[in-house]
Parts: C-alpha cells; sequence; structure tokens
C-alpha cells in the first residue's frame, strides 16, 4: 500500500509538471529589421516570458504587469538588423487565484532551445514561401509545408484564407493556421494577410492575438528584408452583398480608405523607396477581368490602390482567393505590373538573387506547376 501512495504521488507530480507545459509552438511574427515576436500556446493559463541565451527574461506584460493567459506574445524589441537570436519560451502555470493580492504558481516549465534572425535590409537575397487558401485542409497544408527547405527560406507567408471562417476560439486558429507547419515557425518568422473568408464569423479580431502586429495595425503593415521591400493590405470582403452577409455590421469601405491613406506616406519611407524590388502581398488580387462582372471589390481595388503602387515603383502582386491560377502580365487586367494570383493549395517559393525574382509554383505532391522569372532593374 504505502509503494502504491508513492507511485501515486509520483504520477500526480508528473501531471502537474505536464499541466504547464507547451501545447503548441513557438512560432515567430511581427519580424523586422530590429524586433521580433515570439509566441506560443500553453496547455494551462499562467505567467511567461522568452530566455535568451545570455540568460536575459522578457516577460509578457500588459500595462505593468505580468499577465495570466494561455495564448502569448513576447515583443523582443531594440534588436540589430541580422542579428541571431538564440531563445526559448517558458512559464508557469497559475494553480490558484482567489486570493488576488497572492496567486498561487505551479513549476516553471522551459522549452526548447531555438533560433531566428532578424530581418536584415542589407542581405543580398530575399527567399519565402508563400501558402493561401487551404481552408482547414490540414493533409495537404502539411504536405506542402514538409517539402519548405528551412536551410534556404528566410520566411513563411499566409496570404490568407487558412481557414474558413473567423468564428474561431484562438486555440483552434492555431490548430489550422500554424500546426500544419510542424516545427517551422520555432526559426522562420511567419508573416500573414487576412483573407476574405478570416474575416467572418464572430471572432475575426482573435487572429490578432495569434499573429501579434502593432505597425500600424493587425492586418497591413510594411517590411523589409534584403533588397525587397514588401506592403501588406488587407481588402476585406468579396462579396457583392457585404452588408447581407455580414448583417450590416460591416464598414470594409472606410477601413479600406484607412489604408489607402496609410500606404500613401509608408512607401514614402526610406526603407521602403529605397529597396531594389517593390512586391505587395495581399489575398484578394486587384485585377478588372474583364469576363468577370461580379468582381466588384477586384475592381475597386484595381481603380484605387494600383496607380498608387505604381507610383511608389511597385514591381509584383502577390494575392490569392480566386482558387485558380493567374499569372497576369502587365496591361491584360488593367495592371502596370505582374499580378500573381495563386491557386489553392499550392506553395509559392520565391527567390530573389543577383537581380532576378525567380518563382515557382508546386503542388501537395511536390510537383512543379509553374515558374518564371523577373529581371528587376
Amino acid at each position: 500500500m504505502k509503494r502504491l501512495m508513492i507511485l501515486l504521488v509520483g504520477l500526480m507530480a508528473c501531471l502537474e509538471g505536464w499541466a504547464g507545459s507547451i501545447e503548441y509552438g513557438p512560432w515567430v511574427t511581427e519580424s523586422r529589421e530590429d524586433r521580433v515576436t515570439i509566441c506560443w500556446l500553453s496547455e494551462k493559463p499562467g505567467m511567461a516570458y522568452v530566455e535568451l541565451a545570455d540568460g536575459t527574461k522578457v516577460w509578457e506584460t500588459f500595462a505593468g504587469r505580468r499577465i495570466f493567459r494561455r495564448l502569448h506574445s513576447v515583443k523582443i524589441e531594440g534588436l540589430e538588423s541580422g542579428t541571431e537570436l538564440c531563445y526559448r519560451v517558458c512559464g508557469q502555470e497559475l494553480v490558484d487565484d482567489t486570493n488576488a493580492r497572492n496567486p498561487r504558481f505551479g513549476d516553471i516549465y522551459e522549452g526548447s532551445w531555438h533560433r531566428v534572425r532578424t530581418f536584415d535590409p542589407s542581405d543580398a537575397t530575399c527567399r519565402f514561401s508563400v501558402f493561401n487558401d487551404i481552408h482547414m485542409q490540414v493533409g495537404e497544408y502539411s504536405a506542402l509545408a514538409a517539402q519548405v527547405d528551412s536551410a534556404a527560406t528566410d520566411f513563411l507567408f499566409l496570404n490568407g484564407d487558412i481557414v474558413s471562417a473567423g468564428n474561431y476560439l484562438a486555440d483552434t486558429l492555431v490548430r489550422y493556421e500554424l500546426e500544419p507547419l510542424g516545427t517551422l515557425p520555432a526559426g522562420l518568422p511567419v508573416l500573414f494577410a487576412r483573407g476574405n473568408h478570416e474575416g467572418r464569423g464572430n471572432n475575426p479580431q482573435l487572429l490578432a492575438d495569434v499573429f501579434p502586429n502593432a505597425d500600424p495595425a493587425p492586418f497591413y503593415y510594411t517590411f523589409r528584408h534584403g533588397p525587397i521591400a514588401f506592403i501588406v493590405f488587407d481588402a476585406g470582403e468579396t462579396s457583392k452583398s457585404r452588408s447581407i452577409l455580414y448583417s450590416g455590421d460591416a464598414v470594409y469601405e472606410d477601413y479600406l480608405d484607412e489604408q489607402i491613406r496609410w500606404a500613401r506616406k509608408a512607401m514614402q519611407e526610406p526603407l521602403f523607396s529605397s529597396a531594389p524590388m517593390k512586391v505587395c502581398m495581399l489575398h484578394v488580387p486587384m485585377i478588372d477581368h474583364p469576363d468577370k462582372s461580379d468582381y466588384l471589390l477586384q475592381r475597386w481595388l484595381n481603380v484605387h490602390f494600383v496607380p498608387m503602387l505604381d507610383d511608389a515603383g511597385v514591381d509584383l502582386m502577390i494575392s490569392a482567393d480566386l482558387h485558380e491560377f493567374m499569372y497576369c502580365t502587365p496591361g491584360t487586367m488593367n495592371n502596370p505590373f505582374p499580378i500573381l494570383v495563386n491557386d489553392d493549395l499550392r506553395r509559392l517559393d520565391c527567390v530573389y538573387e543577383s537581380g532576378q525574382f525567380v518563382i515557382t509554383m508546386y503542388n501537395a505532391s511536390g510537383k512543379e506547376e509553374f515558374s518564371t522569372v523577373l529581371e528587376v532593374e
């Protein structure tokens, strides 16, 4: 009996240790030349921090307090471009908070060590992979991700509609947006553009917790890595009956006007304007398709965004949404620069090197289905 009690106590101790462990992660997002944000999902709510190789601990805080939750994000700021960080995520489960002034915590958990490198505008190359329109088809998504050569990739870009609606809780969003990527996000930044389906439902704001970004807003921003400056937009909803679809609560027109005002200034910033190549990323293609009378949003974007992007010297747009592949050479869709529409359940591998930008599209079986080279002046 005594031996049995010892075994039970040991088992309970093991279970208590596991209770505060990592459920998924980490993943790196909001990567810039001077900062990264590291996220993970713990099994139980608790305090959390990122530990760096030199012993520095950066705690997750809000308004002067360490906070207790499951979905964690810690921003590491004040870095130099091209800095390689060795980090691990750690935390401590909140066991009892009935005494607000003296909560009780469990054991500290410590994750594995990982490395990530901040973006560097002085790099000679830029290499990234793009996923879109997965719509929660985990098998194909996992197969596409498994083909990525992490040693030859600088970041991953999720270009919308990885899930089919924004009415899921955070752990479900993590399960479908990130888990099929396997362990890649621990060392490769994951950047994100919201798709029209991800704007639907009753919890679309939760994606901002999964992909935290505050510069200037969760779903539109600029960044630069190597010779390429990127501008990312959130196009909103594609439906003709947007007010009906959202029971009258959609205000995308104001939201798009807000992005136009921001973009005019953002593309004048030296870090963007000085880049040898400029790429626009968004879910909905800004095309004026002569055979598609229902492409109302696409045409609106084409009229109101494309001239501004052309004036700023944008060289290429990478988009999605249509569930078919299109490569629109300049002039075919009222577009002054090429617009690539990636097919669903496909991956784009993109490489800039020595004035050439190579795009290759693969299916889930690893078969190459398209490739082209852009000469960048």
